[in-house]
């Protein structure tokens, strides 16, 4: 037992109060001497006795009113097991609110986050002056507590959704380790959360866990505002096949639909922006939903001009969540990349050649010999095969070298025409993945291991169907040692090299160490390989490699909230000052940090955004979308998160009467004032009835 105010105890000094008027107001008897009536005295003698019981009753029942009132006063308590033996100590509050966009959802006209922090704020309304109080939110997790009340409701009523969230888990670990370090008060960390799977795996549970362990004088408290069953229809991450086209190309972009399970179908929209102009309507699709409550919608769009073209794809239904019914995305139409493609004659580069027309407009070949090699005007070209090489004098290397180091692409094909001797030089070296060794006659074909090079990935979707054993090959090269730098792309199937990737300034190195400049029939010797007589994959491995080279692939123009977003620029591109244009109409001036490429942080809201600068010398953009596991509703079960927690450290509110009955409990203990009030009324009525009848 308890009080909330034991200096009223003091008032129990009252009871004294009847006792004084007791015996002042005693009337004392007078002596008759009577003996007739000895019968008469008798009966006054039992009836003193009587009264005397009845006197001592009253005086029992008033002593017991006063020490009721005093005690009732003094708000009796039973004892929380929150206290650990800081009775009468302040409070160290931390309160924890998951302000990630899923707390957007919308249910009775509020959404969950209004919902969590207008709880919060009615917790801390109720709190003693003299309390710490910290707000932790997933943005900036726990910085500290606040000077006062005053500014932690301030805080609350200025929370808003965070597009890149820490993970909860771990916010509410630090804020358990911020409310320990309050020694000499008492601890508790209150968490507003609606209980998202995501961010309740048991790895999370086993943070807090540990974050308890470490801190026995905490407790923590879980207050579910989410919704039970959920409905939410949403778009899953977008799929671009290229996100840097070359005229006269297709856009091709699909996302992943997702809907509740009673719905069958929803409505898909496609929009493009060009330039500063409006948002058009370029399609639209009505998304069959099956039975795992997925779907897919698929869009292409032709005829798009030259430059950046930014845009989205969205569920123009209502929805409770609409922050992921949309998806942004970006990309950039550029002029046919010019292709140079050297070989010991014409004939030798018709294959690939073909192979790159097939595309459509996005090469422009064109043919040189390797005796024709000093006119070449190298800035004019995004890259340069090399069709089996012969021994080239130093200047064409350099000039070579210096395309690769302004941001050029150089493909080596190595067949019969190279030699050790002569592509050992250094200046050869310096676009060679390492030193020619010798060549292999061992009977092979072409088999990578994975398709997840920017190299090879426009040849994952057809995987299944590639007739890799077909791909035969009879010599090709081998290294040793490679470069420290060096990556194998792809391997024979006696995983020998095949594919390897090195790298000089800005540039692009790919050497093939087989050659795709063999005809079908030779006269004089023997083939290498029959790779050009397979169209599939052939043609697919012209392209993808072309493409590699001339930095199609190489731009990433799509990113996730948070990330670092970065811009190459090009030899014309060059500034020191540009605009960023955020998607909600800022534009912020920003000094590039160098020639090359220029970086931005502030990627926290999604949209699409416009870097731009010098009347039109940089035009440029990209956009920003959510991580898909923040439109994921799925909900733990809020009692196994409890029970994951160490025992009677946990405790689970389900509305705000039940929250300030819980942390009433722990902090304070249970208040029995209403019990005293009634014990003193019906001490009081007793009093008032034994009055009564003793003085009538």
């Amino acid at each position: 037992m308890g009080f909330m105010t034991p200096a009223l105890l003091g008032g129990a000094a009252l009871v004294a109060a009847p006792i004084v008027l007791h015996l002042v107001m005693r009337r004392k008897p007078r002596e008759i001497d009577f003996p007739a009536l000895r019968f008469v005295q008798e009966r006054r003698e039992a009836n003193r006795r009587q009264l005397q019981l009845r006197r001592l009753a009253l005086l029992a029942l008033r002593c017991l009113l006063i020490v009721a009132v005093a005690a009732a006063l003094a708000r009796p308590t039973l004892q929380g097991a929150g206290l650990r033996g800081k009775e009468g100590a302040p409070l160290a509050v931390a309160i924890v609110v998951d302000n990630s966009l899923r707390m957007q959802y919308i249910r009775e006209n509020r959404t969950r986050l209004e919902e969590a922090a207008a709880t919060a704020t009615g917790l801390v309304a109720k709190l003693p002056d003299v309390s710490s109080v910290a707000i932790c939110e997933l943005g900036r997790g726990a910085v500290g507590f606040a000077p006062d009340l005053a500014a932690a409701e301030s805080r609350l009523r200025n929370l808003h959704p965070i597009a890149n969230p820490l993970p909860l888990a771990n916010v509410v670990a630090d804020a358990i380790a911020l409310t320990a370090q309050r020694e000499d008060h008492r601890q508790e960390v209150i968490v507003l959360t609606d209980f998202a799977a995501t961010e309740f795996s048991s790895s999370a549970n086993d943070v807090i866990s540990s974050a308890l362990d470490e801190s026995p004088d905490v407790r923590i408290y879980f207050v579910d505002v989410g919704v039970d069953q959920p409905q939410h229809s949403y778009l899953g991450e977008t799929r671009i096949e290229r996100t840097v086209l070359r005229e006269g190309e297709s856009l091709q972009i699909d996302a992943l639909a997702f809907a509740s399970p009673s719905a069958s179908n929803v409505l898909a929209e496609l929009y493009v922006q060009t330039g500063g102009e409006e948002p058009q309507k370029r399609g639209e699709q009505l998304v069959e939903i099956a039975e795992d409550g997925q779907g897919r919608a698929v869009f292409e769009v032709a005829e798009l001009s030259l430059g950046v073209h930014q845009g989205f794809i969205k569920l123009p239904m209502a929805d409770p969540l609409e922050m992921d019914n949309t998806r942004f995305f970006t990309i950039e139409v550029r002029p046919s990349a010019q292709i140079l493609l050297l070989a010991q004659n014409r004939a030798a580069a018709l294959m690939v050649r073909a192979a790159l027309e097939a595309m459509g407009q996005s090469y422009a070949c064109t043919t040189i010999e390797f005796a024709d090699v000093r006119s070449v005007a190298w800035d004019q070209y995004d890259a340069a095969l090399l069709l089996d090489p012969p021994a080239l004098d130093a200047g064409t290397w350099n000039a070579l070298t210096q395309l690769a180091n302004a941001g050029g692409g150089v493909g080596l094909f190595l067949g019969h025409n190279a030699s050790s001797r002569a592509l050992n030089e250094p200046a050869p070296q310096n676009l060679l993945p390492g030193m020619l060794k010798r060549i292999s006659r061992e009977p092979t074909y072409l088999r990578p291991r994975r398709l997840d090079h920017p190299a090879l990935t426009g040849l994952r979707d057809a995987s299944e169907g590639i007739p890799w054993a077909d791909c035969k090959v009879w010599a090709f090269w081998q290294f040793d040692p490679l470069k420290i730098d060096a990556y194998v792309v792809a391997e024979y199937a006696n995983d020998q090299p095949a594919i390897i990737e090195s790298f000089s300034g800005r540039g692009r190195l790919l050497t093939i160490t087989t050659p795709l400049s063999d005809p079908a029939t030779l006269e004089g010797r023997e083939p290498w390989n029959i790779l050009p007589s397979v169209p599939w994959p052939f043609v697919g491995l012209c392209d993808q490699i072309t493409s590699y080279l001339a930095q199609d692939s190489v731009q990433k123009l799509n990113y996730m909230a948070g990330e670092t977003a970065t811009i190459a620029l090009g030899p014309r591109e060059h500034v020191t000052n540009y605009v960023l244009r955020t998607p909600d109409g800022q534009a912020y001036p920003r000094v590039a940090s160098g020639d090359e490429l220029i970086s931005m942080s502030t990627t926290d809201v999604l949209g699409n955004y416009r870097v731009s600068a010098g009347a039109g010398r940089l035009n440029r953009g990209f956009s920003v979308n959510a991580a898909i596991e923040l439109s994921d509703l799925t909900r733990a079960d809020p009692d196994d998160v409890v029970a994951a927690l160490p025992e009677d450290r946990a405790q689970l509110a389900s509305d705000s009467t039940h929250i300030e009955e819980l942390v009433d409990v722990g902090r304070a203990g249970r208040e029995l004032y209403a019990w005293a009030i009634v014990v003193v009324a019906a001490v009081w009525s007793a009093e008032y009835v034994l009055a009564n009848r003793f003085y009538r």
